[in-house]
């Protein structure tokens, strides 16, 4: 991720300065690095590395070294056994050091550092699981964004087209009107057909800003940036279903975090098991102690000495508590099991799903750009007979339209087949391998 944000960072201010084509990696990385969600994510995974030590697992001694220093000033009243007199002394002066070194490490414990090491380390691979599910969503959002601009701008170019042409239909019908003998009716049908073509191409306009808008919220550019897209054309890959379903399981991050939260509940049940079992701890201090204290009767109190203990705790009960984790641990291991098989059956759903729309979009992409070709012709024709009086004005309209519904529904199926085959790639787990 870090070779991915310099990347970005090298060729970001050129796009912004220079105004050249964007490409949809482009973009993607673009997005990624402004992206606050996996900024969090990544964040997420590094306090699971800094978690995962031998010592947060409890594999490693402890060490720790204490000290202290008492100055005091006493009354003492004395009499010795067997004896009426008494002494008497006020004000005596003491002082008092004390330090300690304490090690301390558990031999046994019925494997539970072992167990939470492990857990540890599996968080990690869990934790990039999850970075990787978001940052395979932002861009899915990137995607649909950036073709979406393309496909309004597509629609806004061909409506630009059908002006130009209800423009030169509406000359025809006032040049008739003026040497030929044409009514005053069919030009004014002529004019309100031009003045809706104006208002649609006015919507159609607004939408094709609306959509840059979104897009340049989305990566992280100013919102009045103008940037020019790339238009990649339509490949048809032929995709293996079963294929595509294989690596699916096997590397699809979704189903990928979910069986590594299997293995922590697994793991879980083990540090629970092993509460039953007993701890051994071993046990080291080396000590150090000086007093002062006058009339006392000592010139000198000192003491050192290096001590080694061994402890041995037994659990026997604790109200049933442990009992209960254990029991929970293995409804938690039964849930994941369940989470994970009903997770499988949606992600096949949603492939196949995601694979019949891929190769039904393909379709009524070569299906429309037929249609597209078959329109243009039909319209040329038609303005052609149209100019000699020999079809009317609604017939032309019909054609005029025709070419414009043709070539919307063949910008609507490009883009539907784009949206689908990413989420071909993405739900297969190949996603981030071909970014």
């Amino acid at each position: 991720m870090n070779r991915v944000i310099i990347i970005v960072f090298l060729f970001a201010s050129s796009v912004l300065q220079a105004q050249e084509s964007l490409s949809l990696n482009q973009a993607i990385l673009q997005a990624l690095q402004n992206n606050r969600n996996i900024k969090i994510s990544e964040n997420s995974v590094i306090i699971s590395q800094n978690r995962s030590s031998l010592g947060q697992a409890g594999l490693l001694p402890s060490l720790n070294a204490s000290g202290s220093v008492n100055q005091g000033l006493d009354n003492y009243t004395r009499q010795m056994t067997g004896s009426s007199n008494t002494t008497e002394i006020s004000g005596a002066q003491s002082s008092i050091y004390k330090a300690s070194l304490n090690l301390n490490y558990t031999i046994f414990s019925g494997f539970s550092n072992k167990y939470t090491y492990e857990k540890l380390k599996t968080n990690i691979d869990l934790s990039n699981a999850e970075s990787k599910v978001n940052i395979e969503n932002i861009i899915l959002r990137v995607a649909a964004n950036y073709y979406n601009v393309i496909r309004t701008e597509e629609n806004y170019k061909a409506l630009l087209e059908s002006i130009e042409i209800s423009k030169k239909r509406y000359q025809i019908a006032q040049a008739r009107n003026n040497y030929s003998g044409g009514t005053k009716l069919a030009l004014l049908n002529v004019e309100v057909d031009l003045n809706k073509d104006s208002v649609t191409l006015y919507d159609a306009k607004l939408a094709k800003e609306n959509a840059l808008l979104s897009f340049n919220k989305i990566i992280g550019f100013p919102l009045d940036t103008t940037v020019s897209l790339v238009h990649n054309a339509i490949e048809d890959n032929a995709y293996d279903y079963e294929n595509l379903k294989q690596e699916m399981f096997n590397q699809n991050f979704e189903l990928t975090a979910l069986k590594y939260r299997e293995q922590v509940s697994l793991l879980d049940y083990k540090i629970a098991k092993a509460s039953f079992y007993p701890t051994l701890n071993l046990g080291s201090s080396y000590s150090f102690s000086n007093s002062d204290i006058e009339y006392s009767g000592y010139d000198i109190n000192r003491s050192n000495g290096l001590g080694i203990n061994l402890s041995l705790n037994v659990p026997i009960y604790n109200g049933g508590r442990k009992r209960a984790n254990l029991e929970n641990t293995k409804i938690f291991i039964e849930n994941a099991s369940l989470q994970k098989e009903e997770l499988m059956l949606q992600l096949e759903l949603e492939l196949l799903s995601a694979y019949k729309d891929y190769l039904n979009a393909l379709q009524k992409v070569r299906m429309q750009k037929t249609n597209v070709e078959t329109a243009t012709l039909n319209l040329d024709l038609t303005m052609e007979k149209y100019k000699l009086g020999q079809v009317i004005s609604t017939q032309f309209r019909e054609a005029q339209f025709n070419l414009i519904m043709a070539k919307n529904n063949y910008n609507n199926s490009a883009f539907n087949v784009k949206l689908a085959e990413l989420e071909i790639i993405k739900l297969s787990g190949i996603l981030l391998q071909q970014k």
